[in-house]
């Protein structure tokens, strides 16, 4: 009996995934634009960022040093504007508002107080967001590939904790075997002076065991995505449909994170990842939430939406504003914006309660 060549088959193969790419019921809003700022936008965000710096390098000393702080702040206000973004999904989407009142009003207030009141509290909680945010990160490529999945016809729990797993060894494995992982570990350093001054030696400890971690944080990636493979087999051999945005979206996030956490500068690493998380999260919420907004402002969804980026913009602005003062005061609102932003997420989005 003749066989097919394996190189005719792989090309079918190939001509189905990018047929599926192009196929606007399977994307989030329609091919284009999930390219734009879903499955591609990784790949995207680290392409600008070389260029930019690449550009900044051939440019006489002082001008390339103002590209290089001109792109940090731009990325840094993105990065803090991101965080406000949550608020319509929140506190304007009536059926998320009301499944969730109390963790909606009460605890913000009750987080804000503590902050307030208790220095070390305040300095804790950073710590805390710089850390959580990693694991935040993660949990929205996840999120994102469960959306990928659903739109596919596949069940809400099918392959989900393979893909969690997954999602998070991606984004976390390479941070923690790279120069990165250092960069947040000082965030323990704002800990000299307390009562926990002893954890301001951690960086300096982990420094010395870098090798270790590296090589653990290896081991875990291959284990992981092994694992994962495994699972995928099993769950195609039971009927899974395997999504092709979603396998796009994982293999350019795994390949960004690790080429920009694994082998790229803290610099290149943190701009990259924090522009293209950021532009997806807009970019969700306003698909989910652009015509609640729009009927409440009473606005063209163009005028909108000009709003809602500048207003987000604007609180960025006036969080990187307060992060320089260093003031106590004005540091714990924006400390308590964060850590809301990462707990909301976790619940005002659901693939299992198709609230997406």
């Amino acid at each position: 009996m003749a066989t097919v060549p394996t190189d005719i088959v792989s090309a079918h193969r190939g001509r189905q995934f990018l047929a599926a790419l192009r196929d606007p019921d399977r994307a989030i809003r329609g091919p284009l634009f999930d390219l734009l700022f879903f499955w591609g936008c990784p790949v995207f965000a680290l392409l600008f960022v070389d260029l930019w710096l690449g550009a900044a390098s051939a440019l006489p000393h002082h001008m390339g040093e103002n590209m290089v702080y001109a792109l940090t702040l731009f990325t840094l206000v993105l990065t803090n504007a991101h965080l406000f973004a949550v608020a319509p999904r929140a506190y304007f989407n009536r059926e998320v508002f009301e499944q969730n009142r109390f963790r909606l009003t009460v605890v913000p207030v009750l987080l804000l107080a503590g902050l307030l009141s208790f220095p070390l509290l305040l300095i804790a909680a950073g710590i805390v967001a710089a850390f959580w945010d990693v694991h935040h990160s993660a949990m929205q490529n996840f999120g994102l590939s469960r959306i990928y999945d659903m739109k596919a016809g596949n069940g809400p729990q099918l392959l989900r904790r393979a893909d969690l797993r997954l999602n998070w060894i991606l984004y976390v494995g390479p941070l923690a075997a790279g120069a990165s992982l250092m960069t947040h570990l000082h965030a323990f350093d704002d800990l000299r002076g307390t009562s926990l001054q002893q954890l301001a030696a951690l960086p300096g400890v982990m420094e010395g065991q870098l090798p270790l971690v590296s090589l653990l944080a290896i081991l875990a990636y291959a284990a992981i995505i092994l694992w994962a493979a495994v699972d995928y087999r099993a769950a195609m051999k039971a009927g899974y449909r395997p999504s092709a945005h979603k396998l796009a979206l994982i293999g350019a996030t795994g390949f960004v994170s690790l080429l920009a956490w694994g082998f790229s500068s803290p610099l290149v690493a943190l701009v990259a990842i924090n522009i293209y998380h950021a532009v997806q999260y807009f970019a969700l919420v306003w698909l989910k939430e652009g015509d609640r907004m729009a009927a409440l402002a009473r606005k063209s969804p163009r005028t909108t939406f000009i709003l809602f980026c500048a207003a987000c913009g604007a609180a960025g602005v006036v969080y990187q504003l307060a992060s320089g003062a260093g003031i106590a005061i004005l540091m714990a609102p924006f400390v308590a914006t964060s850590l809301l932003h990462f707990w909301y997420d976790s619940f005002v989005w659901s693939v299992r309660k198709k609230q997406v």
